[in-house]
């Protein structure tokens, strides 16, 4: 018997009766879809909802790597009182 053979009947295994886990990240893939990589600020965030209320949560330290890109709202904001004078912007409260 090869190994090929043995890996195929998974006679590579410590046990008899011991299996392979199926290895599916769920949440990696899950995580890429909420995440969002801002390309001005260089910053991953996301939209948290919570009993109907809004929160922007930004980490500054994680990969980049995978995620869609999107201008954060703090930039969006920023980009917004550069290209206006501070007159023209509707302040909401």
């Amino acid at each position: 018997m090869n190994i090929l053979q043995a890996v195929s009947e998974g006679a590579d295994l410590k046990h008899a009766n011991e299996r392979r886990e199926v290895k599916n990240n769920f949440d990696a893939r899950k995580a890429d879809q909420d995440l969002r990589a801002c390309p001005s600020c260089k910053a991953v965030w996301e939209i948290m909802v919570f009993n109907q209320t809004i929160d922007y949560k930004y980490y500054h330290n994680f990969p980049r790597y995978g995620k869609k890109r999107g201008v954060c709202p703090s930039c969006a904001i920023r980009t917004k009182n550069k290209y206006y004078h501070n007159s023209e912007v509707l302040d909401p409260s």
